[in-house]
């Protein structure tokens, strides 16, 4: 009789922790969808350029593995971002009168930092695309486009339309992707989303080339004996050049930034801070 008992009494424990198991469970389950996460900041307003000044901080978005527009240089001893669009960015911090503060995400991340609010402004070398959801100042360098190729295909491409059926890499996101996957015929685009990635598949002849802007394309081959830009093969990216991205319809940001780059047009920083740039990069990349 006591083992009947003992049984039982052994029957339901096993029953109430499985139901007490069972009750644990379903409320960690119950999680906010992640949709319902992206519309809330989809939503969120920017930061107009009061509340920028209020905060003490500006903060801006790139991808710093795009000498001369920006790259990871050795200064004093310390690995920081440098290049023309860090000049930029430093210039308009310092005419706000507020920090800097560097965050740096792969090229196609941008955008969509703007638009959570995450960023202030976007300064990456960007083309101001009709498609691209953002506000963009003027236009403060003009770029058009270039192709890298391996020294060892010297030859084998010397016009557009050499390209056509030819495997090129290009950076995601970008207008060199959209013109190689639109206007070139059965080409075999190769998106990579670091241009570092890019000159490794050309330089082990992964790919036949690649399209970068003019400055970049110059700067890597500079950087690396074994790749070259074509002569005389200039695509145009029909942008205009390449200007700052901030959050759809903040105009009143927009509006200053365009006051601050005419003054450091003016002054004929954009030039200085080039060649400075490329020389530095050179040296590092």
């Amino acid at each position: 009789m006591k083992k009947k008992i003992s049984l039982l009494l052994a029957v339901l424990m096993i029953f109430s922790i499985v139901l007490t198991a069972c009750g644990s469970d379903e409320p960690e389950e119950v999680k906010e969808p992640e949709e319902n996460v992206e519309e809330n900041e989809e939503t969120e307003e920017a930061k107009s350029l009061e509340d920028i000044i209020e905060s003490g901080k500006i903060v801006l978005g790139t991808d710093a593995d795009y000498p001369p527009f920006e790259f990871h240089a050795m200064i004093d001893g310390r690995d920081e971002i440098a290049g023309l669009d860090i000049e930029i960015a430093k210039y308009i911090a310092d005419e706000l009168d507020v920090e800097l503060e560097i965050k740096e995400m792969d090229f196609d991340k941008l955008l969509g930092g703007l638009s959570t609010g995450m960023l202030d402004m976007a300064i990456a070398g960007m083309n101001p695309a009709p498609d691209r959801k953002a506000n963009f100042t003027d236009i403060y360098y003009e770029a058009n486009l270039s192709v890298l190729v391996n020294n060892d295909s010297e030859g084998d491409i010397t016009t557009v339309e050499d390209l056509n059926g030819k495997s090129i890499g290009v950076q995601m996101g970008t207008v060199q992707e959209e013109i190689a996957k639109d206007t070139i015929e059965d080409a075999d685009v190769k998106s990579l989303s670091k241009n570092p990635e890019i000159i490794m598949n050309l330089k082990t002849k992964k790919i036949d080339c690649a399209i970068v802007e003019t400055p970049v394309a110059n700067s890597f081959a500079k950087a690396n004996d074994d790749i070259m830009v074509v002569e005389d093969l200039i695509i145009d990216n029909e942008s205009g050049g390449v200007a700052i991205a901030v959050k759809e319809g903040n105009d009143e940001l927009t509006e200053k930034l365009n006051e601050i780059l005419d003054e450091i047009k003016s002054k004929g920083l954009i030039e200085e801070w080039l060649i400075e740039a490329d020389e530095l990069s050179t040296k590092d990349i």
